[in-house]
């Protein structure tokens, strides 16, 4: 999660709202000028969501997107699908839309607003409080012992979605609620989780081919479950400060954050080891390709590159060093890119 307000921002979203169902291109004022926050594959349909609860959706591979009909103004962080047709985004006032046509359209399915005002948690936050992705300042490190909070209001910062009828959603102050019909009812399960303190989470994540699941965040948090999420227990963290992302195969599981730290985990996250990054700002996102390589990606353009299993990285930078806080493969030699410069096709990044 994931970047600022502009006045670029505004003037984005209210060519997104005049737009309707025009399809634009990248490079339009619509997808450069707003920042997006997480993309994903729909089946063969890619959907991105940011910026004022823009939402769009491209068909031929990242070329030209149509602006999906939203439901909301928050700003939407994680998105995810199950399938070709349904999927949940996530993001500010513990907003939860759900889709059932591909990401054509949105319905609200869980909503917790702080006071009852639609922006009142983005009121926290202003563009100083953001300096690489996911680094809240009211979020950071810098803060004191966390007290139990009333998480009224908190933003999702991730969701995990494993089937048409399951999707867990993760943010801040502790913030967890699941649903396993479909979103037809959500339910709150912060009790059930071992962050006494309310440490904010911001990623969720399957170990591929296991009932595995491991959450991370705030000052090291590091939780596991080994039965699909029906207890957790909280494991002991390589590192104190914020985690920002997971990034798992079927051999290793990455986990990386502030400063430019990633720990790599053989044993479903039981033990750590340091990978060199040769980066001090944000690591925020990572995907697999189809021939194992792992590419992670962060502030200030930096992309990380690993052939052999997550056991080394080499470093390259994007050219206009834009900060990137998701990334998804087209193909065998294509990314999406999103981040605060909005939506951006990279080739052959190896």
């Amino acid at each position: 999660m994931r970047a600022l307000f502009s006045i670029a921002s505004a003037v984005a979203f209210a060519l997104c709202v005049s737009a309707h169902a025009e399809t634009v291109r990248v490079g339009s004022p619509l997808v450069s000028a707003l920042t997006y926050l997480d993309v994903a594959h729909a089946g063969q349909r890619i959907v991105a969501v940011g910026d004022r609860g823009s939402i769009l959706y491209s068909d031929d591979d990242g070329i030209n997107w149509v602006p999906a009909k939203s439901s909301t103004s928050v700003l939407l962080t994680s998105v995810c699908f199950a399938d070709s047709y349904n999927g949940w985004a996530v993001g500010h006032d513990a907003t939860v839309l759900g889709t059932k046509d591909g990401g054509e359209t949105w319905a609200v399915q869980y909503s917790d607003v702080l006071g009852g005002a639609d922006d009142s948690a983005e009121e926290d936050f202003s563009e100083e409080d953001y300096d690489d992705y996911g680094a809240y300042d009211d979020y950071g490190d810098d803060a004191g012992a966390a007290m139990p909070v009333d998480t009224s209001g908190a933003p999702f910062l991730d969701v995990m979605c494993d089937s048409k009828e399951r999707a867990i959603a993760v943010g801040g102050y502790g913030y967890v609620v699941e649903t396993q019909d479909g979103g037809e009812s959500w339910v709150k399960r912060n009790e059930d989780i071992p962050n006494p303190d309310g440490w904010h989470l911001y990623a969720i994540e399957r170990v591929p081919g296991t009932s595995t699941l491991i959450a991370a965040g705030e000052k090291g948090t590091l939780l596991r479950s080994r039965d699909n999420g029906v207890s957790w227990q909280k494991l002991k963290s390589p590192y104190g400060g914020t985690f920002f992302g997971i990034t798992s195969t079927f051999h290793v599981t990455l986990i990386h954050g502030m400063q430019g730290k990633v720990f790599a985990s053989r044993d479903g996250g039981s033990t750590w080891n340091l990978v060199k990054t040769g980066v001090t700002r944000a690591v925020n996102a990572g995907v697999v390709l189809k021939d194992g390589t792992i590419i992670l990606a962060g502030a200030s353009g930096s992309i990380l590159v690993s052939h052999d299993k997550g056991s080394s990285v080499a470093l390259q930078y994007l050219p206009n060093r834009e900060s990137i806080s998701g990334l998804l493969p087209i193909g065998t030699d294509r990314l999406v890119m999103v981040g605060d410069r909005g939506i951006t096709l990279v080739n052959d990044i190896r």
